[in-house]
């Protein structure tokens, strides 16, 4: 697995924990300090990760952002594209 974490200027703190095979994010687990409402909606993001291929990464974060009302606190959409980036990289 891989793993990274990364400080939100000015304050959050944001963990991604994730697995590759042929290409595609798979297990993908992000956690941290950050709110985001409601709640099980990092369930659903986690979710919409897994088995995308690596290069659609940052269309899907944006299009989950888009498509479902969340409310974020501390972070936002490029945030979550940044520590995934950062653990595919470790």
């Amino acid at each position: 697995m891989k793993r990274a974490e990364y400080k939100v200027p000015g304050g959050k703190l944001l963990a991604a924990e994730l697995g590759v095979e042929e290409g595609r994010l798979v297990g993908v687990k992000i956690t941290g300090d950050f709110f985001m409402h409601p709640e099980t909606a990092i369930n659903d993001l986690e979710k919409a990760l897994c088995d995308i291929l690596v290069e659609d990464l940052e269309n899907n974060v944006n299009r989950f952002f888009q498509v479902n009302s969340v409310t974020l606190f501390g972070v936002d959409a490029g945030d979550f594209v940044k520590v995934v980036r950062l653990a595919l990289e470790s």
